[in-house]
């Protein structure tokens, strides 16, 4: 999950606001399980705990299973610490702390992924069209200027009590190119959050991976563990570290 390819469109659309009810909560905190089904028949299992403080914008995955380390996402840079505390890696990522849904949930933009909440004199996307259907809202965003559809296709949005089930995303061609599902919320200090987000990409000659992501034990405004959610990078490179 932390080291794949993260779909560029989808993570460079929004600059997203926060309002005064979101300014309430600021950590998250969970046990995370992330379940691999790779396009070539393979799996993969990664477990352990996953911190986020939206005042720093640091993410922590504090990883038990295959094996201990720490991973660190920060400015758009992706930091992997072995078990000795030492840096094993250093990569670009094109994952952003603000676009997942931690930070999202945190500043209660989780139900329309912040499409609504765009502060931008030029926003990329606007509603093209709200259907009522058996199975919930289905908004359709569509890009809102000729140079933006050289880049972006549409966004599907399905809601279902208010609360985002799903999103289809589709490139510039009206191909689809990734599936996301969010399930089994659960309500904690009046955060919705869903426990199981599972996401289908599919590559240019249509083979896909599925990834099944679950939260356990979510803990909102954590008043410990300071070092985790601040965590210093450490300066001291292992050997055959790379850069």
């Amino acid at each position: 999950m932390f080291k794949n390819r993260i779909l560029f469109f989808f993570l460079l659309l929004f600059g997203l606001s926060s309002g005064l009810r979101a300014q309430q909560f600021y950590r998250f905190r969970a046990d995370i399980s992330v379940k691999d089904k790779l396009a070539d028949g393979s799996y993969r299992l990664t477990m352990g705990k996953v911190y986020y403080d939206k005042i720093y914008k640091k993410i922590v995955y504090k990883l038990v299973f295959p094996k201990n380390e720490t991973l660190v996402i920060q400015d758009t840079t992706l930091f992997t610490i072995n078990a000795a505390g030492l840096m094993e890696n250093r990569t670009r990522t094109m994952l952003i702390p603000e676009f997942t849904v931690f930070h999202l949930a945190l500043t209660g933009k989780l139900f329309d992924y912040g499409l609504r909440a765009m502060d931008s004199d030029k926003p990329i996307y606007k509603i093209g069209k709200v259907e009522k259907t058996k199975d919930g809202v289905l908004t359709t965003w569509v890009p809102t200027e000729d140079q933006f559809k050289k880049l972006f296709g549409d966004i599907k949005m399905l809601n279902k009590n208010k609360r985002l089930d799903a999103m289809l995303f589709y490139d510039k061609d009206g191909k689809l190119v990734s599936r996301q599902f969010f399930k089994n919320y659960v309500n904690v200090k009046g955060i919705e959050f869903p426990t199981e987000v599972t996401m289908i990409s599919y590559a240019a000659d249509g083979k896909q991976n599925i990834q099944l992501t679950t939260y356990k034990n979510v803990i909102i405004d954590q008043t410990d563990e300071d070092e985790i959610y601040r965590y210093r990078i450490p300066i001291t490179k292992s050997i055959g570290a790379k850069k």
